[in-house]
């Protein structure tokens, strides 16, 4: 129900008027599951609700599968519209068999579409040249609060890896989700759980099991600070089926990986024009970094994000020798050519699958979850180097570098924000195993700002402000500063000073290392604000903290799901403020000193003859937290908050 909610909405909204069957005879299934009691839990104002999600497989001997689906929606609110659409994907390798629509006005009015108001689409994502999923949805009648939509489609596919997932947990409430799997005689199945208590299945025939589940609530966490994904908070069971003995356990990712592996590898047998590209980057007697890095600056430089996908779930990645040759390349594609030039200066690397949204893939649960690839870079035995600082040690004993080839904004030795402490598939054949992504140190992630003012006595401010970045959190500054006019960059700037100035003029703006990313992406600009400072008698009242915020935006609703940050990090300000002519300091904030473990915070004004002295430091150090953390972390940016906006107090002494 998740993928491209978005698109599917525009689509339908401009799709032709449909024309209706006239009194048409309902499903039984879609009839019963209208009749059906919604169970909203107390305190939640849901947009819609699943009456019925219905999924049969069957397998046959041929490695083909027949799937059918089953799906019944009733709108509760306006916003609801956006979970009754209709939709079945297909592509080359998943032929649609049949597709139809019904649903039941608020009115109680019936509706069938028709055949011929069917219309088929393409899917849009950034960066994909072509893809051929494609999905056939419909404009249905009724869709409104109090309506019932509901759809049945069935498709073939052939059998892939050997497994399924049940995604039975919607971001709305369920009232009853069915998983059926018809599995040739003599067939094995295992089901793996992940964040919900698993239950048996009934054998309704032989080798045909069902699994029910009923009142399930929905994972809602548009209005939660700082959750993580829908995806990785949903339940969900991942069904492997064989002819022969399935593996148990962690031996189900090395089956996994195999798969891929062998589909993979021919890919990145890599030809002369590769190998002579390679050895040009650099040296043969190049230490092994050096060896790396020229490669990974030339696949981020070089190799332009286009996708083209096309055949077995989108999974095989374009041959090197095509990728290198045309110089663009979806994930896959660029993990493969990297593979092949690491290859041919006598590195060794391989493939990892891993999802951009942290923890939508489970350690405890193997599956082809992930939605990104990138690589894995073999370090030689023994070898150090503290600029090498995503490194995870697989159970073979060998040690790898992760590096993601797509970001072209994040250097190899680190890792994005986005990938830390998530969970990837390593694909090395017999090899092949689930690793941790490392946490980075928050020591290699930092924000340094510097600033001198000058305050005068009516309270007017100016001065100039050095902020510098380094680490894998600023890749996506960088790419907007990368893409973004001059105008864009002075609008962006303009629009944060807001957060800290009611009025003001900026001007004298500097970008320095936008594409040097073993330097600090450097911001330089002046700053002049009327009225900062407020008088109050003889009084002037300032904010040592003049620019820049820290503190988070959270609420005080219980909290029921895990804490997640964008990433750990090292944020430094140092603020020196002169003194207007006349004035003395009066009465300063006391320091603070918090550290709640997975955070610290410091702050300290100081006054040095006419200069005020404004020093903090803040350090993000763990990425996850519970949920029962969270009274902790509201405490904690409470006192940054508060910190960031006491005053000093200067008086009036001439």
């Amino acid at each position: 129900m998740r993928i491209y909610r978005a698109l599917i909405a525009l689509a339908i909204a401009a799709a032709p008027a449909v024309a209706l069957a006239s009194s048409p005879d309902l499903p039984d299934w879609v009839t019963q599951a209208a009749a059906a009691q919604v169970h909203i839990p107390e305190g939640t104002h849901p947009k819609a609700a699943v009456l019925l999600e219905d999924k049969l497989l069957t397998v046959g001997t041929d490695g083909q599968i027949t799937e059918r689906y089953r799906e019944v929606v009733k709108i509760l609110r306006p916003q609801g519209r956006d979970y009754a659409h209709p939709i079945a994907w297909f592509r080359n390798d998943r032929k649609l068999l049949s597709f139809h629509v019904w649903s039941i006005g608020p009115d109680g009015h019936q509706y069938e579409v028709k055949k011929d108001q069917i219309y088929e689409s393409g899917t849009e994502e950034w960066g994909i040249l072509y893809d051929d999923v494609r999905y056939d949805s419909a404009d249905v009648p009724g869709a409104d609060p109090g309506g019932v939509v509901a759809y049945e489609y069935a498709e073939r596919f052939p059998m892939y890896w050997g497994g399924e997932p049940w995604e039975f947990q919607n971001p709305i409430p369920t009232v009853r989700s069915v998983f059926e799997i018809d599995l040739p005689e003599g067939w094995q199945h295992r089901a793996l759980w992940r964040n919900y208590t698993s239950v048996e299945p009934a054998e309704i025939a032989p080798n045909h099991f069902q699994w029910v589940l009923t009142n399930i609530p929905g994972i809602d966490v548009e209005s939660v600070p700082l959750a993580p994904a829908e995806e990785a908070l949903a339940g969900r069971m991942e069904v492997y089926f064989a002819s022969n003995t399935l593996p148990e356990g962690e031996k189900l990712w090395t089956l996994l990986g195999e798969w891929f592996t062998q589909l993979a590898a021919p890919q990145s047998e890599g030809p002369a024009d590769i190998a002579g590209a390679s050895h040009a980057l650099t040296s043969a007697n190049a230490d092994f970094t050096a060896r790396i890095q020229r490669v990974a600056a030339f696949m981020q430089q070089q190799i332009r994000y286009v996708g083209i996908e096309i055949g077995i779930g989108g999974y095989i990645p374009h041959a090197a020798e095509d990728v290198y040759r045309n110089r663009y390349g979806d994930c896959k594609d660029k993990a493969t050519l990297m593979i092949a030039m690491l290859d041919a200066v006598g590195v060794r690397a391989t493939w990892v699958m891993v999802d951009t949204e942290r923890g939508v893939v489970d350690p405890k649960v193997p599956s082809m979850a992930g939605n990104h690839m990138i690589t894995a870079i073999e370090i030689p035995q023994g070898y150090e180097n503290p600029a090498l600082k995503a490194v995870v040690t697989a159970k073979s004993g060998k040690r790898y570098l992760i590096f993601d080839p797509t970001n072209q904004y994040v250097p190899i030795g680190l890792l994005p924000t986005y990938l830390q402490g998530s969970t990837g598939l390593l694909m090395a054949g017999a090899d092949s195993e689930a690793i941790s992504l490392p946490v980075l140190d928050p020591a290699s992630d930092t924000v340094n700002r510097t600033a001198a003012f000058t305050l005068d006595a009516d309270g007017s401010l100016t001065g100039s402000v050095i902020v510098k970045r380094l680490g894998a959190s600023s890749d996506e500054l960088r790419r907007l500063l990368t893409m973004s006019s001059p105008d864009e960059k002075h609008r962006a700037l303009e629009d944060a000073l807001r957060n800290d100035f009611s009025s003001f003029q900026v001007d004298k703006e500097e970008i320095e290392n936008v594409s040097s990313l073993d330097q600090p992406l450097t911001l330089s600009y002046s700053v002049s604000a009327a009225s900062y400072a407020k008088n109050a008698g003889s009084l002037l009242l300032v904010r040592p903290r003049i620019v820049g915020s820290d503190a988070l935006a959270l609420n005080d609703v219980r909290r029921m799901f895990p804490i997640e940050f964008e990433g750990t990090g090292d944020w430094r300000d140092t603020f020196d403020v002169k003194l207007p002519a006349g004035y003395a300091v009066d009465d300063l904030p006391d320091p603070v000193n918090v550290d709640v473990g997975f955070a610290s915070y410091h702050s300290d004004v100081k006054a040095d003859g006419d200069v005020l002295h404004y020093t903090r430091e803040y350090i993000v150090k763990k990425v996850e937290l519970d949920a029962e953390d969270y009274s902790a972390l509201r405490k904690f940016e409470g006192e940054i908050y508060s910190d960031e906006n006491r005053s000093a107090v200067l008086k009036k002494v001439n």
